[in-house]
């Protein structure tokens, strides 16, 4: 009877990882899931027992992978932006410098003769392409933002999505772990969960003594607290620009976004520390283009002798920058009245692009070289992202291997797992019938 114990516990702890291993072989390509074990403790008196079930997780690898997935979000989401806004802001045809340079041509040309009609002609149509080319640039500029703005909203709504899904998860493992523990698969799904989160926002967190996880912003700013779920939102301003608030509690918060980190905090960055200074920057430089023209074109004459006009209208408020209407002979080219066909003053008007002027967040520089000066920063700026985002995505590669030494499942040991317990299931079988034989045996012999 003792022989029979002994091979029965040890056919059932043969079972109970026989069970284990098929388990792990099906979830070999599951993403995220966690290789499980079984515990195995000698028996006083013979035999062995399964002490319990083992998940194979690392607390500090699995932090680590998730820290190491904000970065790559933050960058990856500003990464588009940065390309397409390179597009819009490039210097070929159709770009403001290609409009700029039409312009100072014009004019060039028209120093030749400035009393030819057709050379005139040339610089209104210049002035009219320039005026089209920021026009059009700060209209994608606005287009941009709104798309800014409205993939942020969606983010704080995915946000918001999986801070449910993990306080669910929290309310469902601490159920478990009162009644004898928590099924791995349920803590898999909330890890999982709290790894997608950490692409969308920079998080912390802290485990509790009954199985929760309590998931903060970096910033300290509680998104889920055992049950209990902090929602983010997107408040669009008045001028299109958009902020970040949390409610916990009844009570909302303002999040700043620059701290926010992964997806949302890319998006909130980019527009903050991209989009709108050149919105702004490109606004003022379309207003000092109008602004110093219109007075230096007032300072001279028309081809009657009378005072010029200004040749463009700038909205403050909008950045828009309008052609205003006029004839060829009107543009005020002549620094005498009594002399048409003078060019002292489009001479001026030329040199107009080595004035100095000041960049709101650019600094100084000269008129004709202000557009190349912002294309410049952004390239710059673009390839920081990239190489951050390169960086980023090796850590999360490193991140990823180390969680994946310990947790991951390897096929090839696995079978062999599998091919080890079958026989010491068929070794403790033959225990137990080598015991029937014995029971046999003895009981013959009476």
């Amino acid at each position: 009877m003792s022989i029979t114990r002994i091979g029965l516990s040890g056919v059932l702890a043969a079972q109970a990882n026989l069970n284990m291993t098929a388990r792990n072989i099906a979830n070999l390509a599951t993403p995220g899931y966690t290789r499980q074990g079984v515990l195995l403790t000698t028996r006083v008196g013979g035999g062995v027992e399964v002490g319990s079930l083992i998940r194979f997780g690392d607390n500090y690898k699995i932090q680590q992978k998730w820290l190491s997935q904000s970065p790559v979000g933050q960058h990856s989401a500003a990464e588009s932006y940065f390309r397409q806004l390179e597009e819009v802001m490039g210097l070929e045809d159709g770009s403001v410098k290609a409009g700029m340079d039409r312009f100072f041509g014009a004019l060039d040309e028209a120093s030749a003769d400035p009393a030819k009609p057709a050379l005139r002609q040339q610089v209104l149509m210049a002035a009219g392409g320039l005026a089209t080319s920021f026009n059009n640039l700060q209209q994608m500029m606005r287009g941009q933002l709104d798309t800014l703005r409205q993939q942020s909203s969606a983010t704080a709504g995915q946000i918001n999505g999986l801070s449910e899904s993990i306080a669910d998860l929290n309310r469902r493992i601490a159920d478990a772990e009162a009644n004898g523990g928590a099924p791995s698969e349920l803590i898999d799904q909330r890890d999982n969960a709290i790894d997608q989160l950490a692409a969308l926002a920079e998080i912390r967190t802290v485990r509790q003594p009954d199985g929760t996880i309590d998931v903060n912003l970096a910033s300290g700013t509680p998104l889920v607290a055992g049950s209990q779920v902090g929602k983010v939102s997107v408040e669009t301003k008045a001028n299109g620009e958009f902020a970040l608030n949390i409610e916990s509690g009844g009570t909302t918060y303002p999040v700043d976004g620059a701290k926010v980190g992964g997806t949302l905090g890319g998006l909130y960055t980019f527009a903050q520390d991209t989009l709108l200074p050149q919105m702004e920057a490109i606004r003022s430089l379309a207003g000092e283009i109008a602004e110093s023209f219109n007075k230096q074109l007032e300072d001279g004459y028309g081809m009657d002798g009378s005072p010029g006009k200004p040749l463009f209208t700038f909205d403050p408020a909008t950045g828009r920058l309008t052609l205003n209407e006029m004839k060829p002979e009107e543009l005020g080219f002549s620094g005498d009245p009594k002399t048409p066909g003078n060019s002292d003053n489009l001479l001026k008007l030329i040199e107009l692009r080595n004035q100095r002027i000041d960049l709101p967040g650019f600094g100084e520089t000269s008129l004709g070289d202000a557009y190349t000066l912002l294309v410049g920063k952004l390239g710059s700026q673009s390839q920081q992202n990239q190489s951050a985002l390169t960086m980023a995505g090796e850590m999360r590669k490193q991140a990823e291997e180390a969680w994946l030494s310990s947790a991951g499942i390897n096929g090839d040991e696995e079978a062999m797992n599998l091919n080890e317990f079958l026989q010491i299931y068929q070794a403790n079988m033959k225990v137990i019938s080598v015991a029937n034989e014995l029971f046999d045996a003895t009981i013959k012999s009476f």
